[in-house]
């Protein structure tokens, strides 16, 4: 049996996976906020633990390499790249016979800064599904690489600064390295930096940038968080040209809803045609949709898929209940 209370638990395990709230025992798939709680043990790959504990502190961590199975709390546990974060993680369990696939966030296209995804075949697949309409289907990579370097142009050429918006931990990076390797020099934001030095300790290679600590921002570009746009960091440079970077930039106006310039979609999570690739690859017998669209497990029920949207309450036979995180984040 599984249930879910702010995360799935698989009864009679002690297993929790991306638990809202403190668990004694539970996965956690990747170091972002909305999926990472400092709880009492943590199963993670080595790189998310690094990274949690930058976030939030030390912590007991059960470390699990990538495709090194192990049994844990009673189920055969395996680890293996979502593509999403350096050190992000999708879990397979193996319990009673049943294959089990919990992806939390991921992402099937290229990435420069983390793991390329693997996909793997199950019974039960409980799946992100945060782009799950039809209308999210990302420009390839080159595009949106094409197009933040055109805006870096623009901008200088008008005698401006050009802002890119993301992340602090997994976008921020991947927008360093498009950057860099473009030869631009960056300024990057201390939450940012500190974490840019994380990946560099794991081998992920990011060039020619500094801790932005103000002064003159001549020739360079300069990265930071969502949550500095309105700091005095930002405030105070007086001619600028700020870019969000989102998977909501598809979205019509989506400049103007998150008050910048220019909205990129460049994103860290798979979108639509990814969604149901993963599914037909996967070739699950049920499928449970989670973080986003409830009209996601409709349209794999049009296409023949046994599917439905978990809710909070559910109660799954057999397996597995789980949450409902609808969360329209702007900067996905």
């Amino acid at each position: 049996m599984i249930e879910y209370e702010n995360g799935i638990h698989i009864k009679g395990t002690g297993l929790w996976l991306d638990a809202r709230r403190k668990a004694d025992f539970c996965f956690v798939s990747h170091a972002h906020f909305d999926h990472a709680v400092r709880h009492t043990e943590i199963l993670a790959t080595k790189e998310t633990a690094r990274l949690c504990e930058h976030r939030f502190g030390k912590a007991k961590f059960n470390i699990l390499e990538y495709n090194c199975p192990k049994k844990l709390k009673g189920v055969r546990v395996e680890l293996f790249p979502s593509g999403h974060t350096l050190g992000g993680a999708q879990i397979l369990m193996e319990k009673g016979g049943t294959r089990i696939v919990y992806t939390g966030d991921f992402k099937l296209r290229k990435s420069l800064t983390a793991k390329k995804a693997e996909i793997k075949r199950c019974d039960i697949l409980i799946m992100e599904s945060t782009f799950g309409l039809p209308r999210y289907v990302f420009p390839p990579l080159r595009e949106v690489e094409a197009r933040m370097t055109e805006f870096v142009k623009k901008t200088q050429a008008n005698g401006k600064v050009p802002i890119f918006l993301a992340y602090s931990l997994g976008k921020a990076q991947e927008a360093m390295k498009i950057l860099s390797n473009r030869g631009y020099k960056l300024s990057v934001h201390a939450m940012i930096y500190k974490i840019a030095k994380i990946y560099e300790e794991f081998g992920v290679k990011l060039a020619n940038y500094e801790l932005y600590q103000g002064g003159s921002m001549d020739g360079r570009v300069l990265i930071a968080p969502p949550q500095a746009k309105r700091s005095r960091m930002i405030e105070n440079i007086s001619r600028k040209r700020i870019a969000i970077l989102t998977g909501w930039a598809l979205d019509a106006g989506a400049n103007n809803h998150v008050r910048g310039d220019e909205a990129i979609p460049l994103s860290d999570h798979a979108d639509f045609s990814e969604l149901i690739q993963y599914v037909k690859k996967a070739q699950p017998k049920k499928i449970y949709t989670v973080h986003g669209f409830a009209d996601f497990a409709r349209f794999l029920r049009e296409r023949g898929f046994n599917a439905e949207t978990l809710k909070e309450s559910t109660k799954v036979k057999k397996t597995f209940n789980k949450e409902l995180l609808v969360n329209y984040d702007l900067f996905a």
